[in-house]
């Protein structure tokens, strides 16, 4: 995305919340706060689309209209928007195709099965123990909450850096690095 989409970006805003979001900011003379604001929302919206996040700005908009949205919340909806359907499994569905890999592979093919679910699926299934537990596990209440709390576990995990651009993430993962060298 340019400097000027996000001029546009945030002159839409404007226009959508007309006494909640001030763009260009009131009683800036020198256009020093109005430059800021650019600057900020385009540090972390430049990595992009231009009709990505117009997309995800629509949709923030639509779903909840009573205040603008912030940086942060748009670069989460644009990631959702550009996730596979695979990642977007809820931890009933989860808990669901994990049984249905038990029904279908068993305990003499684990391998199959495990390689029949999704990432996260699997992440949550070798968490419970791995597929030959969860063969072994009878189908109650306890043993589905208990995957659905992992699930969940291994979902949060995730998002944490999830709806980071890339380019932030190989800096974070930089950083991380070079303290692991010190």
């Amino acid at each position: 995305m340019e400097k000027s989409e996000c001029i546009k970006i945030l002159s839409y805003l404007n226009n959508c919340y007309n006494n909640r979001f001030k763009f260009p900011k009131a009683n800036d003379k020198d256009g020093t706060a109005t430059k800021l604001m650019v600057e900020v929302w385009y540090d972390l919206l430049q990595y992009y689309e231009y009709q990505l996040v117009v997309a995800a700005l629509k949709k923030l908009i639509i779903n909840r209209p009573q205040w603008p949205p912030t940086p942060g919340e748009i670069v989460q909806a644009a990631e959702k928007l550009m996730l596979p359907d695979a990642s977007k499994i809820s931890a009933g569905e989860a808990w669901y195709l994990a049984l249905e890999a038990v029904h279908k592979h068993g305990y003499y093919n684990c391998k199959d099965g495990m390689d029949s679910l999704p990432p996260a699926v699997r992440e949550a299934v070798r968490n419970f123990g791995g597929f030959a537990a969860f063969c072994h596990s009878q189908d109650t209440s306890f043993v589905k909450n208990q995957f659905i709390k992992i699930y969940q576990e291994v979902e949060l995990k995730r998002k944490d850096t999830a709806y980071l651009p890339k380019p932030f993430k190989k800096k974070l993962l930089l950083i991380s690095e070079e303290k692991g060298a010190q």
